[in-house]
């Protein structure tokens, strides 16, 4: 029998997360729940399996499209989670009566798509997701946009590389059904075009309104559309409902002066359910990541798939993939390769005692602290404490056991002192 070898590389479109890489994740996923709970907001998880029909229902043809779905051992068809929104619906929808509005609550999971992987895109990611429920006006809006501020503020991004673009879904029902009055049937494509608009030539866009069916003067009114600004919106205002939201919005966003927002009226959003305002987020500072770092917007019909009244719902999904070539491309990251303040080393296993204790004492007080196992030459223990970029060393001698004390090195800058383990302590923990 031949003897296949099984291959070391992960399936296509994962990726293995080495412990460097987790310093990176937890970086972001720290900020991402840090700065949600200081805006109130509580953490929740739902099911990585699904029945596949919750995610057909509402979400679209491309993510019905994108499903990883097969049949159970008991004959039914489930699906691995590709977003959270309508698993985050059918929890609400589960106990709405006992539920207290408005609803804050946020998650950071892992999801799947089958796609193809490309940079800023993989078939596995991790994503926050953030929703605040119950609340009718665009106060939802505004929050939500403050805490991305938050968030951005937190990675220190600069101003000058990111722009949250604004539109609304019945802004653009107002452009299908007033001003170019197209069929039902055509609104899908036509929907596609305008969400890809950026990324495509003028003139290929203008001979692709034409491949869908619209007729020229019905592509000069879209290519119209897609060049208006605030201004404009003023003068259709009483007849469009999007067109009022978006004003109010931004009259609040520039009370409050927030910046690096704009109403942008290519974005469009791909979920079906999206009901008012859509948001996208996007690195301007240059061409590497074209990709949107985020996208949401309002899903006010979502709880009607369950038989239950509508419930006002504002959300979005922030991805890890792109969120890291963002950070990455700007050098943001911070330069930290462990998690670890001391390693204590082993001079002697007759002194194995005595430093297992000091171990113990630095741990106690939530100190990170690793120790040598064996005692191995002092250089190699000290290079492995320079190859993890652990700041302190210790040392325990006999010299050191006499006096009831240790020797304590600064990795970074070489000085040593002899002094006790309550004064290590209290030196590690002034710095951490």
């Amino acid at each position: 029998m031949k003897n296949n070898k099984l291959i070391t590389a992960p399936y296509k479109g994962t990726t293995d997360t080495y412990p460097e890489d987790m310093i990176v994740r937890n970086y972001i996923f720290d900020i991402w729940s840090r700065v949600a709970k200081r805006f109130g907001y509580e953490e929740y998880d739902t099911p990585m399996i699904e029945t596949a029909e919750l995610f057909r229902v509402k979400s679209g043809n491309e993510l019905s499209n994108q499903l990883y779905n097969f049949t159970d051992k008991g004959g039914r068809e489930i699906a691995l989670r590709p977003e959270m929104t309508p698993s985050l619906a059918r929890m609400i929808a589960a106990k709405k009566n006992e539920l207290q509005l408005p609803i804050r609550w946020f998650n950071i999971g892992k999801f799947y798509r089958y796609e193809k992987p490309q940079r800023g895109r993989r078939r596995e990611f991790f994503q926050l997701n953030i929703d605040i429920l119950g609340v009718d006006g665009i106060e939802a809006e505004l929050e939500m946009i403050q805490y991305v501020m938050a968030v951005m503020d937190e990675f220190n991004a600069p101003k000058k590389t990111f722009e949250l673009r604004i539109n609304n879904r019945y802004l653009l029902d107002y452009l299908f059904n007033n001003i170019l009055k197209v069929s039902e049937d055509l609104i899908p494509k036509l929907a596609r075009a305008i969400d890809n608009f950026p990324k495509m030539e003028l003139k290929d866009f203008k001979e692709y309104l034409i491949e869908i069916g619209l007729t020229k003067q019905q592509g000069d009114k879209v290519l119209d559309f897609l060049g208006w600004d605030l201004s404009k919106l003023e003068t259709i205002r009483k007849e469009s409902k999007g067109a009022n939201q978006l004003l109010e919005l931004f009259k609040k966003i520039k009370e409050l002066s927030i910046s690096n927002v704009v109403f942008n009226p290519s974005i469009m959003r791909g979920l079906d359910y999206y009901t008012g305002i859509v948001i996208e987020m996007f690195d301007i500072g240059g061409s590497e990541n074209p990709r949107a770092m985020f996208g949401g917007g309002r899903y006010d019909d979502l709880l009607a798939i369950f038989g239950e009244d509508k419930l006002p719902a504002f959300g979005l999904g922030w991805g890890d993939i792109i969120t890291i070539d963002y950070l990455t491309t700007y050098n943001l990251l911070p330069n930290i390769k462990t998690n670890t303040a001391v390693y204590v080393t082993l001079m002697d296993e007759k002194l194995l005692k005595e430093t297992t204790c000091v171990v113990q004492e630095l741990r106690k007080n939530d100190i990170n602290t690793l120790m040598c196992l064996e005692p191995i030459k002092l250089k190699k223990q000290l290079k492995e404490a320079n190859r993890k970029s652990i700041k302190w060393v210790i040392f325990i001698g006999d010299e050191e056991i006499k006096q009831d004390k240790i020797k304590l090195k600064d990795m970074n800058t070489g000085e040593s002192v002899i002094i006790t383990v309550a004064e290590s302590i209290q030196k590690i923990k002034s710095i951490l």
